[in-house]
Formats: structure tokens, C-alpha cells, sequence
């Protein structure tokens, strides 16, 4: 796998998608989980989180967190 380019000379490196659930009306009970799901284009790392704080703090975090340790990473490789 390698990063998509797109025309202006930028990557495309990583999938982050997100499921925001449903909760039922007057109980607040999920009926459906949220969700989140993180793929790496350069290094075919997969997460996936679920619960509405755990994605919520994925979300926030992830892409400043998986490049600091993708051995896809440009920034990482040693010359």
C-alpha cells in the first residue's frame, strides 16, 4: 500500500471514518454503538474504537498519534 497522491503534489495517507451511532429517545440507551475506524494507507494499520468517549478521544488524537509511530512515515525513515 502507498499513500493516494493527489494532483497538487499532497497524499492522501489515511482513512478516518466514523459512525455516530443512535440512542433511543427518553432512556438515552445506545441502540447502536458509536464507532470509529482508522486505516493507514502507508502501512495497512487498522484500528477500530467503539463507545461515544473512546471515539470521540480517537478521533481527536489519531492523526497526530499513528504518524509518531507508522514505519510508513516519511519523517521516521532513517537514511
Amino acid at each position: 500500500m502507498s499513500a493516494y497522491p493527489l494532483p497538487d503534489g499532497r497524499q492522501i495517507t489515511g482513512a478516518l471514518s466514523v459512525k455516530f451511532g443512535q440512542q433511543a429517545r427518553g432512556t438515552g440507551r445506545w441502540i447502536e454503538q458509536p464507532a470509529a475506524k482508522y486505516e493507514c494507507l502507508r502501512c495497512a494499520y487498522v484500528e477500530i474504537v467503539t463507545g461515544a468517549e473512546r471515539v470521540m478521544a480517537f478521533a481527536q488524537t489519531i492523526r497526530s498519534s499513528h504518524p509518531a509511530t507508522c514505519p510508513g512515515y516519511p519523517a521516521l525513515k532513517v537514511a
